[in-house]
């Protein structure tokens, strides 16, 4: 389905009933070859997803949530890099603590232009 339409939405549900087990498929997807599935994995995690209830697993489950973001912070696909970016400047108004924590976490390697463009799209709302 969200090799050819916007399937984020679909797995909230999903997502809220049995988050360890959605995460885990997450995390798999987060590794796909498709740019699509990649970007689902990261979108459909998000707090707060325009136009949708807002969901907190991805502070419940951060060990997870953490592992999609870092398998996604240096992804090619501008498309990706912006819902890491989205997902970043939400978990700073619900958490900031965590958001600097895992910015933190990946600045102890070598960054990517990528990565760099993410981080900044991610704090665009901090003063």
């Amino acid at each position: 389905m969200t090799k050819r339409f916007t399937g984020e939405y679909a797995i909230r549900p999903l997502l809220k009933e049995h988050p360890q087990e959605v995460m885990k498929v997450l995390i798999d997807w987060s590794k796909d070859p498709n740019v699509h599935v990649r970007r689902l994995a990261c979108e459909g995690v998000r707090i707060r997803l325009p136009w949708s209830e807002k969901i907190y697993v991805a502070l419940d489950e951060f060990e997870h949530y953490a592992e999609i973001l870092t398998n996604l912070k240096d992804d090619p696909e501008k498309f990706v890099q912006k819902s890491v970016g989205n997902n970043l400047n939400d978990l700073y108004k619900d958490a900031p603590e965590k958001a600097d924590f895992l910015i933190s976490e990946w600045q102890k390697t070598p960054t990517t232009k990528a990565q760099e463009w993410i981080i900044k799209h991610g704090r665009r709302n901090q003063k």
